[in-house]
Order: C-alpha cells, then sequence, then structure tokens
C-alpha cells in the first residue's frame, strides 16, 4: 500500500468541518491558505454549462461543492484507490454520486475523450519531481483554464513541513520566481501568479501559450 493510501483517511478529516476548538485553532493557524485557494478555485469557475477535471481529488470535496450546480459536469482522478473510494462513499452520502465521475487512475496514464473546459490541481503539483511534465499535460487535457497551488518555500512553517514528509513521500517547495521558471520553461506567457498565505494560486490560460 502506497503512502497515499495510508494515508487517506487522515486526509480526509484534514477538510473536517467539526467546530470545536481544535479545528478552531488548527484552521486559524494551517488552513488559512487551504480555504483561501478553495473559494478562488470556486469562484473562477463560472455556473453555466462547463466540464471541469480536478487532478488528484483525494477525498472529492473540491467536486462536491462544483457539483452544486447541476450545469456543471465534474470528473475527479486520483491514483489512490483509498482516496476515490472515500470520494464515492461522500459522493453517496451527499447524493452526488450520479453527477461525479471518479476514477481511480495515475494522471500520467490518464486518457480523456475530450478536453475539459477547466482543470484544477490543488494539493498535487508538489508531489513530483518533474512538475512541468504534470502541467504540460494538464494545458494538453484543458480548453480554457488550469488553476495549480504551488505550497511556497521559506519559513519556518515551510522547514517543518519538508522535515514532515522527509520520510513519507518526495515533496518540492516553490518560490514566486521557481514558478516563474518553470512557466518559461513551457513556453507559457499568459499566467497569474498570486501569494495566499502559504501558497501560491496560479492561472493558466492554455490558449496563450508561445
Amino acid at each position: 500500500m502506497n503512502f497515499w493510501d495510508k494515508y487517506a483517511s487522515d486526509f480526509d478529516a484534514i477538510y473536517g468541518t467539526k467546530n470545536n476548538w481544535f479545528n478552531t485553532l488548527i484552521n486559524k493557524l494551517f488552513r488559512k491558505s487551504m480555504k483561501i485557494r478553495y473559494q478562488k478555485t470556486l469562484n473562477a469557475i463560472p455556473d453555466g454549462k462547463v466540464s471541469v477535471l480536478d487532478i488528484g481529488c483525494g477525498p472529492g470535496h473540491y467536486c462536491f461543492s462544483l457539483a452544486q450546480n447541476s450545469n456543471r459536469e465534474i470528473s475527479g482522478i486520483d491514483y489512490s484507490e483509498n482516496m476515490i473510494s472515500l470520494a464515492k462513499d461522500h459522493a453517496k452520502e451527499l447524493g452526488l454520486n450520479d453527477k461525479i465521475d471518479f476514477q481511480v487512475v495515475d494522471f500520467n496514464d490518464f486518457k480523456p475523450n475530450q478536453k475539459f473546459d477547466y482543470s484544477i490541481m490543488m494539493g498535487f503539483i508538489e508531489y513530483f519531481e518533474n512538475p512541468g511534465h504534470i502541467i504540460k499535460k494538464a494545458l494538453d487535457v484543458t480548453r480554457q483554464q488550469v488553476f495549480i497551488s504551488f505550497p511556497k518555500a521559506g519559513g519556518l512553517l515551510a522547514y517543518q513541513r519538508k522535515l514532515r514528509y522527509k520520510k513519507r513521500c518526495y515533496l518540492k517547495l516553490f518560490s514566486r520566481n521557481d514558478i516563474s521558471l518553470l512557466m518559461q520553461n513551457l513556453n507559457i506567457n499568459d499566467y497569474i501568479i498570486e501569494k495566499i498565505g502559504r501558497d501560491f494560486f496560479v492561472t493558466i490560460n492554455p490558449d496563450h501559450i508561445l
């Protein structure tokens, strides 16, 4: 069993909404960026009939919020069977199991029949040694915009995160310059980098690639 299968339940709990003192403290100290990127993603995707791909969807929380608008076609993929199992269970509980297509698949092997209007990668890109390859693939399967979160390098919290993940899985943190160089190497000239606490929120327009 890989790290993400083992971590699925704990990861799911990160998005818990129980209003107790512990969650209140954790949300204030560590999850502000997660909340901001979540809200920015939902606000960026229009309410019309659009298709959305959540790459590395985990237990499906973005998908559930996006699927509240019945006009949208939502797909979520993750290579962890346990993550997708949790996502499907939650979808059934919420009455959304017929509105979201969840698949267990490695994004590198993902071959959709058509392009999606929007793709999102939240808490995903940092686990790949070749992020450029992942971004290029996302652009290849997307018509309008790709939204990506990049964890910010530097500072005590970033250092602690590197230590936590050192023996678990690969983890890369990024500076603004790292992201700019990555875009330059991919010949992407239409993108926006926004600093949101511990993350950078990046919007890319696939149609504007040199």
